[in-house]
C-alpha cells in the first residue's frame, strides 16, 4: 500500500501545474525530511545535478529566463518526489518491494529486473564511496582539476565493471534458461 501511495504522490507532484499546488504538495515531503534529517546528504547531491540540468535547460531554451524557471520547478518536483521515495519506499528493504511488486501482480521478469538493477545501484554506489574514500586518504590534498579528472576516471572506472558484472549475471541467467526457469532441452 504504501508502494501505491508513493507512486500516486508521485504522479500528481510530477502533473500539476499551479505554483499553489505545488507549494501544497511539498507539506508532506516537508514533514518526512524533519523527521528523517538523514536524507538531506543524499538530497544535497542530487541537487548537485539538478544544477547541471538547470544550466543546461537555460541554454537550450528559447527563452533564458523561462529555461532557468522551469529548471527551478523540475528540481522542485524530483526534491518532492525524492523525499517520498526515499522517506518511505526505502524503508521497505529488498523484500518488502519485492512483496508489494507481487500484490500489484507486476510480472516476474519485471520484478527480477528491478531487483537486479536495485542491486547494481546499491553495488555501485558502495564501490564509489569506497574509492572516493580511498582517494581522500592517499592524497587529501590534491587540486580542484585534479580532483575532477581523478573523480572522472573512478566513476568510468566503476561503470565499465558494473557493465561487465551485468555480462556474466546475464550469461548465468541465459546458462540457467533465462526468466523462463531451467530448461533441460
Amino acid at each position: 500500500m504504501i508502494l501505491l501511495f508513493a507512486i500516486i504522490y508521485a504522479l500528481i507532484i510530477s502533473l500539476s501545474n499551479s505554483l499553489f499546488c505545488l507549494v501544497i504538495e511539498s507539506l508532506l515531503p516537508v514533514i518526512i525530511l524533519i523527521n528523517c534529517p538523514g536524507n538531506l546528504k543524499s538530497l544535497v547531491k542530487l541537487n548537485a545535478l539538478n544544477l547541471f540540468m538547470i544550466m543546461t535547460l537555460a541554454l537550450t531554451w528559447p527563452n533564458f529566463r523561462e529555461g532557468v524557471i522551469m529548471g527551478l520547478i523540475i528540481t522542485w518536483r524530483l526534491n518532492l518526489i525524492y523525499i517520498i521515495f526515499a522517506g518511505v519506499i526505502a524503508k521497505l528493504g529488498f523484500t518488502g518491494i519485492y512483496a508489494a511488486l507481487v500484490r500489484f501482480h507486476v510480472p516476474e521478469k519485471l520484478r527480477i529486473l528491478l531487483l537486479l538493477t536495485m542491486r547494481g545501484i546499491f553495488i555501485m554506489n558502495n564501490r564509489l564511496d569506497s574509492a572516493l574514500i580511498a582517494l581522500k586518504l592517499r592524497a587529501p590534498e590534491m587540486k580542484f582539476m585534479t580532483r575532477l579528472k581523478t573523480f572522472g576516471y573512478i566513476t568510468g572506472n566503476i561503470l565499465l565493471q558494473s557493465e561487465s558484472r551485468s555480462e556474466k549475471m546475464l550469461q548465468a541467467i541465459k546458462c540457467r534458461g533465462g526468466f523462463e526457469g531451467f530448461n533441460q532441452l
